[in-house]
């Protein structure tokens, strides 16, 4: 009897300290389960986003918000901010990670605060400036000398994206070259005379088709009489305007078989006045050749890689952290 009582009190004794082995694993060390139901409205009271145990607050997510929205120009919601504190944290942590393998480029980092002192009136203005953030001058410098550092980890992830060979170029060319077809093309340029309140508008417009015609310059005559502001100090230059945009002037023909002449000055009228408008000879349209855009092909491509090399990185490192429950967010 006396050994049967001793064996339940050793199981009892061995099972009580199980379970307080693991409260205290879970509470202080793991920080699990117990842990988060806890100190759950302690979290969701005092942090936004809680990142392998680093919390970002609600104060701090506004500030994100608030300058994303002024950058973007578009309202952003709050989860998706938070998400990007989320990706900010894991790339701190990352790099915080691989410290030693990442070069600490301590002088880019001066040299860029140094750069955005200039901006300011002085330099104590620019330390006021600072301090109405919160920081010192050192503490910011420490601030973007760690983000050269998440961006240099960043870019090492990301070099395999980056590497274009001439073989992906041309398929690429291939599938797209008939979205690249440069429209028919000639330059333009015009005279304008408004008719708004002003009866003499075409006797001033027949007049300069007279000058013109005796041989006076086309842009010192516009610069003189036309009154389009904007193109007269030009000499009345338009640009170039292409088959497919929005034609200066709805009357006149500028591409076809009815195209105006190059070169030839021609009198029309609009709802708005007179114009004189001088077209140079048509670019038939054509499709550029692989070479003339191997470079900017090359360049769309590691851009796409780069922003799908981008997302693998931080999926990765997000679907790491949620399979050991690391990545709390409280937002609505």
């Amino acid at each position: 009897m006396k050994w049967n009582s001793a064996k339940v009190y050793v199981i009892k004794s061995a099972i009580i300290g199980t379970a307080l082995v693991y409260m205290v694993l879970d509470l202080w060390v793991l920080r699990g389960p117990m842990y988060g139901f806890l100190h759950k409205g302690k979290q969701a009271a005092e942090a936004a986003v809680v990142v392998y145990g680093e919390r970002v607050s609600h104060a701090q997510l506004a500030r994100h918000k608030a300058e994303q929205e002024l950058i973007s120009g578009r309202q952003k919601t709050s989860t998706a901010m938070a998400m990007d504190m989320v990706r900010s944290s894991l790339l701190r942590m990352r790099t915080r990670y691989n410290d030693n393998q990442l070069k600490h480029d301590r002088a880019e980092a001066e040299r860029q605060v140094a750069a955005l002192a200039t901006r300011a009136g002085s330099e104590a203005e620019f330390e006021q400036q600072l301090a109405s953030q919160g920081y010192t001058r050192r503490q910011f410098t420490d601030k973007l000398e760690a983000r050269l550092m998440q961006l240099a980890l960043l870019d090492r992830n990301l070099e395999p994206h980056t590497q274009v060979n001439d073989e992906a170029i041309e398929a690429h060319y291939k599938q797209v070259k008939d979205e690249m077809t440069i429209p028919a093309n000639r330059p333009v340029k015009h005279i304008f005379i408004a008719s708004l309140n002003r009866p003499d508008a075409r006797q001033v417009a027949e007049q300069t088709m007279a000058r013109l015609a005796a041989g006076e310059d086309f842009g010192k005559l516009a610069a003189e009489v036309s009154d389009d502001a904007a193109s007269a100090p030009r000499g009345g230059d338009l640009g170039t305007v292409y088959d497919d945009a929005l034609l200066p002037l709805p009357e006149l023909k500028l591409f076809g078989d009815a195209a105006i002449p190059a070169d030839t000055p021609t009198l029309a009228e609009s709802k708005w006045g007179w114009h004189i408008i001088q077209a140079g000879a048509i670019t038939p349209a054509r499709t550029p050749s692989l070479e003339e855009c191997r470079e900017t092909l090359r360049t769309a491509i590691i851009s796409a890689q780069r922003e799908l090399g981008v997302n693998t990185f931080f999926d990765t490192l997000i679907k790491e952290a949620h399979r050991k429950q690391h990545i709390k967010i409280h937002v609505k």
